[in-house]
């Protein structure tokens, strides 16, 4: 990789946002966010004397989880947001063609080699986290759907392209690019390691690869809204082939 920073990536993170992401949305997004509308949930069940199964409350539980993150996110970020939303449009050609066709092409690749180095280290042929996506989707699609290529797009660029790749690309192009992607990663394998299973570390590369595939469309187009459009494309590339099982 060429260390040198493109000088066309301009997308700073202002001070404020650095202090949010540290003190409340990697702990919203690691457990805090969980705990109080696991809490909600818990009061609305026994309040109205609701019946839902286990996959159906992990369903809402997620896309609960998923507005309250994009609340805090929007608090400090809108302006972020809203120029590059602009921006989007100003090369809208440009910005579809690296969306749409480059990226794709990129994520099959990556996947592809993901899941071949995970292989040969011995791993399984889906993530614990696949796993728990296509059990959730079999009882309650449509709240999946939301959150796997509306949400998740949404939050996940925001947070490590948009504030960790763009707070690290300050001091190197690569730690930008590896320490946002491994971040990223880990955040996949994490709950089922800390469930007690170890091996599922493996899973990471997948993800890993993924991530980089990302930042490389988010430097290249200098617009979050490139990786968010493709990973949602992707996402619902997935989707349709949990459905069509």
């Amino acid at each position: 990789m060429n260390l040198r920073k493109r000088v066309n990536f301009t997308r700073e993170i202002d001070l404020k946002t650095k202090w949010m992401f540290c003190l409340v949305y990697l702990p919203l997004y690691l457990f805090c966010a969980s705990i109080i509308v696991s809490a909600f949930l818990k009061w609305m069940l026994v309040t109205f004397q609701l019946s839902m199964n286990y996959y159906q409350l992990i369903a809402l539980l997620n896309v609960l989880v998923d507005l309250l993150m994009m609340g805090a996110v929007l608090l400090v970020m809108v302006d972020f947001l809203k120029e590059q939303w602009k921006d989007f449009f100003t090369d809208i050609k440009q910005n579809l063609f690296y969306a749409v066709v480059i990226g794709t092409a990129l994520i099959y690749a990556v996947s592809i080699f993901g899941g071949l180095v995970t292989a040969m280290l011995g791993g399984a042929d889906t993530s614990e986290n696949q796993e728990i996506i296509v059990m959730i989707s079999q009882v309650q699609p449509v709240l999946m759907l939301l959150t796997t290529v509306v949400f998740a797009p949404l939050l996940e660029e925001i947070l490590f392209r948009g504030i960790v790749f763009g707070w690290l690309y300050e001091k190197s192009r690569f730690l930008a690019y590896f320490g946002s992607s491994f971040f990223f990663g880990g955040m996949h394998v994490i709950s089922a390691m800390l469930n007690g299973n170890p091996a599922e570390w493996v899973q990471i590369f997948t993800y890993l690869f993924m991530g980089i595939a990302l930042s490389y469309l988010y430097e290249k187009t200098n617009n979050i809204y490139v990786p968010i459009l493709t990973h949602a494309i992707n996402n619902l590339i997935s989707m349709i082939f949990i459905f069509m099982l």
